[in-house]
């Protein structure tokens, strides 16, 4: 009978989930960027194997409560982990462990299965200090600490294995060729937020928001997609534009050529810019935008 293990990736921002969750797929179903709070939606990458399937949910980084988006992200990493086979607690070696990383712990600590995964090793050649930081994490609570880096693929298979072992027998919940159950328009609103994050500065990414107003794939070769743009003030949107809209026309060749090469299809995106003031801190807005 075939296998099946859910898994919630969770940690602060730009404690690289996403990143990990890439390489235990080796497929990008999840945007990465140098910059915190890449991720805003529960994302769910699925791994196959003969009769056995594990899904990986990446999260949103746990941050500060800095406004009402702040509170509907921590929910969502909160609620990922009800009813999960397994938590992977992701934290950086050249981290401290930081009030919001042991808030974070003590959000988990009921789950049975927790596994704590030490990222971003090639930035550290010091053996004893990363011995000391898996001295630390398992004083939090956690039996078994694994690492990993994007350079190296450190323990990949190690940890697939270590999770494998938690499978339990059932039907499978997905055909065994799917590697997400994110629809491609979902995708279009995501690789248009990366491109912002990838050429805007300071705030101007995150209080944005892309809504894809129409996806249409009547010709499948030929792909349409219409997109907004929202910025939270009135002073972001000459940013986003740019002189003579180069930015606009930057951001939308950059998502547009990434789009062709993932849908393997012409593509022919339209974004546009539009004000909507401070929706990160409305609760209705944040909905509309698809937050909840």
């Amino acid at each position: 009978m075939a296998k099946n293990c859910f898994v919630s990736i969770v940690g602060l921002p730009n404690s690289g989930k996403s990143s990990l969750l890439n390489t235990l797929l080796d497929f990008p179903v999840s945007i990465v960027s140098s910059k915190s709070q890449t991720t805003r939606d529960l994302i769910n990458g699925i791994y196959n194997e003969d009769n056995l399937q594990i899904v990986f949910v990446d999260t949103p980084g746990f941050h500060k409560k800095i406004n009402n988006l702040s509170n509907v992200l921590n929910k969502a990493v909160i609620n990922s982990i009800e009813d999960i086979d397994v938590v992977l607690f992701l934290h950086p070696v050249n981290w401290k462990i930081s009030n919001q990383s042991q808030q974070l712990v003590e959000k988990i600590a009921n789950v049975k299965n927790k596994i704590a995964v030490l990222t971003k090793l090639d930035l550290i050649d010091d053996q004893q200090i990363i011995e000391t930081k898996v001295a630390e994490l398992k004083q939090l609570g956690f039996k078994k600490v694994f690492g990993y880096s994007t350079e190296f693929k450190v323990a990949k298979q190690d940890l697939l294995e270590e999770i494998k072992s938690y499978a339990y027998e059932s039907d499978l919940f997905f055909e065994q060729e799917d590697i997400t159950d994110q629809p491609a328009r979902f995708f279009a609103k995501e690789i248009i937020r990366k491109q912002l994050l990838l050429n805007l500065k300071e705030e101007v990414p995150h209080q944005s928001a892309i809504v894809i107003e129409r996806f249409s794939e009547a010709n499948p070769k030929h792909i349409e997609i219409d997109a907004i743009i929202y910025v939270g003030r009135k002073s972001h949107l000459p940013i986003v534009v740019g002189k003579n809209g180069t930015m606009l026309g930057k951001i939308g060749t950059a998502a547009r050529l990434e789009l062709e090469e993932l849908l393997q299809s012409k593509v022919v995106l339209k974004n546009k810019v539009k004000i909507s003031p401070k929706w990160f801190d409305n609760k209705k807005t944040i909905k509309k935008m698809g937050y909840e």
